[in-house]
């Protein structure tokens, strides 16, 4: 009896230090260059809070495109959970941001200002995207190939940047209106998920 208690014990002995040395051994395999690269990119990525209200603006040269970008914006903010303020007060920030010019002095570098029109609308976040969709072209299956770009920006507002990245989007349609649509769709909606 003593002589099994005794093997279990230096058995129980050697498997624990067998795994002890195991997981140093692991931890050693990974590069402090891997681990800190990690890190910083789980640090740097920032995601929109779902507490509050967010107002959305799009810029464009073409009305249209920005009208389109902020009905998918909107859209994909309410499919998943978040509050987005109401059609009188996304129509007042319209207005304010026209008047103000906040839009272009906000993708110059200027978060303030566009801190400042989600205050004005009583919005604890303000999504900010400036939209472009070029020429669709005729593709050999004789359909048409649209490209668009979105720059987006979020800001809460006490004005810190919670995030800004430029993304493209790429699809085809069978009509140029098609093509551009599904385009711009697909690039706001790229950007738009980077945040959620």
């Amino acid at each position: 009896m003593f002589k099994t208690g005794k093997f279990c014990r230096i058995t129980l002995c050697v498997l624990l230090i067998v795994s002890i040395a195991g997981v140093s051994y692991a931890a050693m395999l990974r590069s402090p260059k891997q681990d800190s690269e990690s890190q910083s990119r789980r640090r740097s990525r920032m995601y929109l809070p779902n507490t509050g209200s967010i107002a959305v603006l799009a810029d464009s040269q073409d009305s249209q495109h920005a009208a389109i970008a902020e009905a998918v914006m909107i859209d994909e903010l309410m499919a998943n959970g978040y509050n987005v303020v109401d059609d009188a007060a996304l129509a007042r920030l319209h207005r304010q941001a026209q008047k103000e010019g906040a839009i272009a002095r906000a993708f110059g570098g200027n978060v303030t200002g566009i801190a400042n029109l989600g205050r004005s609308a009583k919005a604890s976040y303000t999504i900010l995207a400036r939209v472009k969709a070029g020429i669709p072209e005729r593709n050999e299956a004789k359909l048409y190939t649209g490209t668009a770009s979105a720059v987006i920006l979020a800001v809460s507002s006490k004005g810190e940047k919670i995030g800004g990245r430029s993304f493209s989007g790429k699809a085809v349609g069978y009509t140029v209106d098609e093509a551009r649509e599904k385009a711009l769709e697909k690039a706001v909606l790229e950007g738009l998920r980077q945040l959620l």
